[in-house]
């Protein structure tokens, strides 16, 4: 990592100099390999971990972050989700936060960027984020969609929001199969945090049918939901 050439301001040359310091020291085509089988529709990759990808963007949050943030880049998957983690730790207004979320969202191309990346600010912003999430949930951006599923996950899952949680979930329709995994995925946590509420939604019947069974195999893998509770969707 301390061989990673990281500028103090940056330009269009100094980012390529960056990049291939990126690819140099820490490109692994094993991994490489690994993550094609994994995430589809992914041709540009350098092949880099991802706790490698968190400690650099550490370190450009450390640097000027707005000349880092206006260079163009290109895109590569570790390239964008750096970008993504550089969005999400800039320390700033709501505002600004949404509208790095809307520029980030607008980056996204595979299952691994968008789930690498999330957005902890929106912790002390609970109310304004919840009021705005639509804007993602309703997006023609199937990742917009993902993107905001799985911040609803991360931090909704309470007594006070999980039923609100369930009503977005139900206003989301799309035949995209990363947002109806996105779906699935929230919706076994929430049956995990709160079961009962979730169960009820679940029997009420108003998912389709793929989304449905997708749910069910996210359940039988969890740990924390029994399968006494997973019959009680069956009967």
């Amino acid at each position: 990592m301390d061989e990673i050439f990281i500028p103090d301001v940056w330009t269009d040359e100094s980012y390529e100099l960056f990049r291939r310091s990126l690819i140099e020291n820490l490109k692994d085509d094993a991994y490489k390999s690994f993550n094609s089988r994994i995430i589809p529709n992914t041709p540009l990759a350098h092949g880099i971990r991802v706790p490698y990808l968190r400690k650099i963007a550490a370190q450009i949050l450390k640097s000027d972050v707005s000349s880092y943030l206006s260079v163009r880049k290109p895109p590569y998957h570790e390239e964008v989700i750096i970008e993504g983690l550089v969005m999400a730790g800039i320390k700033c207004e709501y505002p600004v936060m949404l509208d790095y979320m809307e520029q980030f969202t607008e980056k996204i191309y595979n299952w691994a960027i968008n789930d690498t990346v999330c957005f902890t600010g929106i912790k002390k912003h609970l109310p304004e984020f919840f009021a705005d999430c639509d804007r993602f949930l309703q997006s023609e951006n199937p990742w917009a969609q993902r993107f905001g599923l799985f911040h609803l996950m991360k931090f909704y899952l309470n007594d006070k929001y999980v039923d609100g949680v369930l009503k977005k979930v139900d206003s989301v329709h799309s035949d995209f199969y990363y947002v109806r995994m996105m779906k699935a995925w929230l919706l076994a946590e929430a049956f995990g945090k709160q079961t009962d509420k979730t169960l009820r939604y679940l029997q009420r019947g108003s998912l389709d049918a793929e989304t449905f069974a997708m749910t069910i195999r996210k359940l039988k893998d969890s740990r924390r939901v029994s399968a006494a509770d997973i019959a009680k969707l069956n009967a």
